[in-house]
């Protein structure tokens, strides 16, 4: 991996996803910690480090039209300038971090992230967050589609129940195209500039699961 192509991209780890919050993830604690880590990483090789952050302001909410006819004050998320959407402490930005405020699952729709990727030259995106199955697939496959190659890393990521994010994660990488999913300790060696293992997409939609299978490729990946 090309570090000087490279940088982390993070995703959506906002105070309401934390135990007892709407919509809380299993084993938070543990995806923050994760990603502390790569961050870390990240910034001690020198690359970007961007944080997307769900971020809706009153007069955006039209945007979602069709959800604003059901959704109650207490399911309503990523509200501007709210305790809940403020990116959790653990993975704070810093000075020379870059913040991407989004309000469409997607940190790439309406946002100027591709704009301000393609002046860093950067090709490769390593990728955690929240939701797996929701505003990391989505950012993922906008990101695929535009060329990029996404480097998955699976113990950085998580959603509100495990079957939702292992689903979550299959589901990316049946079209993971150029890139793949990494652990962690792999993660942080190609961070490092070392050599890496890791699953790899080598064709479209290589793991047609079913329901007692999704364990068992997960654990695989």
């Amino acid at each position: 991996m090309n570090l000087a192509k490279t940088a982390l991209l993070v995703i959506d780890l906002q105070n309401e996803y934390r135990p007892g919050a709407a919509w809380s993830v299993v084993g938070y604690d543990a995806v923050l910690a994760n990603a502390a880590v790569l961050i870390e990483a990240a910034r001690k090789a020198g690359m970007p480090v961007i944080h997307a952050q769900a971020w809706v302001k009153p007069e955006e909410r039209d945007g979602y039209a069709r959800q604003e006819e059901i959704l109650t004050e207490k399911f309503r998320s990523a509200v501007a300038g709210s305790e809940g959407a403020d990116i959790c402490a653990e993975v704070a930005a810093l000075p020379g971090d870059i913040v991407i405020h989004k309000h469409w699952p997607s940190a790439f729709r309406r946002t100027d992230l591709s704009q301000r990727l393609a002046a860093l030259g950067i090709e490769n995106l390593v990728v955690a967050g929240v939701l797996t199955d929701s505003c990391v697939t989505e950012s993922v496959f906008d990101a695929v589609y535009q060329g990029f190659r996404v480097w998955l890393v699976k113990e950085a990521c998580g959603s509100m129940t495990e079957a939702m994010h292992r689903t979550g994660m299959l589901d990316m990488a049946n079209r993971l195209y150029g890139g793949g999913i990494l652990r962690l300790p792999e993660a942080l060696k190609a961070l490092a500039g070392q050599p890496f293992d890791g699953w790899r997409c080598t064709r479209p939609v290589e793991f047609a699961y079913a329901l007692e299978s999704v364990d068992r490729i997960y654990e695989a990946l």
